[in-house]
């Protein structure tokens, strides 16, 4: 596949390398870097993307490859010529975007700029520096700009701290203010009690509920379970049992929550990297950032989407004794999913529960289809807690 890209731009593949993977729509959007000789003998370096769920319209600058023998196509692009987010053209490259940050009104002497996080297809960050500031370019799809911006107007009258906005642009452009404070996930080893920090969310969860929405969040990923189970067997089949058996069991828990109460406000992807504190007191949240997912929702998605990222970190350390993070991200876990328990709404825990398996799931088919390590434990874990009461999972020290 990489071969035939390589020929649609008159050259030929020297190498290439996985960079990440994404769930996307049915399937999957691969990252690749790959080495490229052009007739000349010239060495190039590109990021190549392959979509193996692509629309059916046809999308410029996308090159469609298709199996004779399946039918199966694939579309092909290369970044930044993401066909889903047009502006990232513009924003990653300094002159371009400095043409249209200046027709906003924003600072753009001795302007740099530098990819942040980037989300094939979905949404990207560009951090903007100049003579004078920094500030962020949160890329989107552009009929999602003007909500973003009047999301974040709203959160901020609400009190709650996310970035102001800047400027947006109907292209899919929204340039927010940096924020002072370092991410929570990397201020772990400066707390000192575990029960200030659980304190510090169970607030920002309530203020957040507080705060008026005008849409749905987006969709819990329990309601595509089933998908979720395809997508490990094809990928793990030597694991089918665990991964039906765990399957079964959050469907049954989640359905054992019933209907959640009338909707409020919640995140939509809240772990600790979205949240940041000053180093010097890092048991207080003072920023809290992509609210793109957000909207009216069942606060237990925010509650699982937490614990999920926790043992994922743990996970990915390689162990709850590996390192100080994992150590206190599984003590943050247990502690945070006991506390559910207390919830004044019975059913809130099961939902919880069943939610926050089905994230692991969706944490493990990620690392399966990028190839590596910890997608096997990530299943055992979501089985573990999908079964799970009151007691603690991790057994690990502050």
């Amino acid at each position: 596949m990489l071969d035939a890209v390589a020929a649609s731009l008159e050259s030929v593949l020297v190498e290439a390398h996985a960079l990440q993977v994404e769930p996307t729509g049915n399937g999957f959007t691969h990252g690749y870097r790959v080495t490229l000789r052009a007739g000349s003998g010239e060495l190039t370096d590109h990021t190549v993307f392959v979509e193996t769920s692509p629309p059916e319209a046809t999308r410029p600058g996308v090159l469609t490859l298709r199996n004779p023998a399946t039918g199966e196509k694939v579309d092909v692009w290369v970044y930044p010529a993401d066909p889903a987010l047009p502006a990232l053209r513009t924003a990653v490259y300094a002159e371009a975007a400095g043409v249209v940050l200046a027709r906003l009104g924003l600072p753009v002497d001795g302007l740099r700029v530098s990819l942040a996080a980037y989300r094939p297809g979905k949404r990207a960050v560009v951090r903007v520096d100049t003579t004078e500031t920094a500030y962020f370019l949160k890329v989107v799809r552009p009929p999602a700009a003007e909500p973003l911006q009047a999301k974040h107007t709203l959160w901020r009258e609400a009190s709650i701290p996310v970035p102001a906005v800047l400027g947006w642009s109907e292209e899919g452009l929204v340039a927010l203010e940096a924020l002072h404070g370092a991410e929570v996930i990397s201020l772990l080893d400066r707390i000192q009690h575990p029960a200030a920090l659980l304190d510090e969310l169970e607030r920002i969860v309530t203020a957040i509920a507080t705060v008026p929405s005008t849409a749905a969040a987006r969709a819990s990923l329990v309601r595509r379970i089933d998908w979720y189970e395809e997508r490990l067997i094809e990928q793990l089949p030597e694991h089918d049992g665990l991964i039906e058996r765990t399957a079964r069991t959050i469907s049954r828990r989640f359905r054992a929550g019933g209907a959640p109460p009338p909707s409020r406000t919640v995140h939509g992807d809240l772990h600790l990297a979205q949240l940041l504190a000053d180093p010097n007191a890092p048991s207080t949240v003072t920023g809290l950032l992509d609210i793109d997912t957000s909207g009216w929702g069942d606060p237990a998605d925010d509650a699982a989407a937490l614990y999920a990222h926790l043992i994922a970190t743990v996970v990915h350390d390689g162990g709850s004794r590996a390192t100080v993070r994992a150590r206190r991200c599984s003590v943050l876990a247990d502690g945070w999913r006991r506390r559910w328990f207390g919830a004044s709404e019975a059913g809130f825990v099961d939902r919880a529960h069943a939610i926050a398996a089905t994230q692991l799931l969706g944490h493990a088919l990620s690392r399966s289809a990028a190839g590596t390590a910890g997608a096997t434990e990530l299943i055992e874990r979501a089985h573990r807690v999908v079964n799970a009461d009151e007691r603690p999972l991790t057994g690990s020290s502050w």
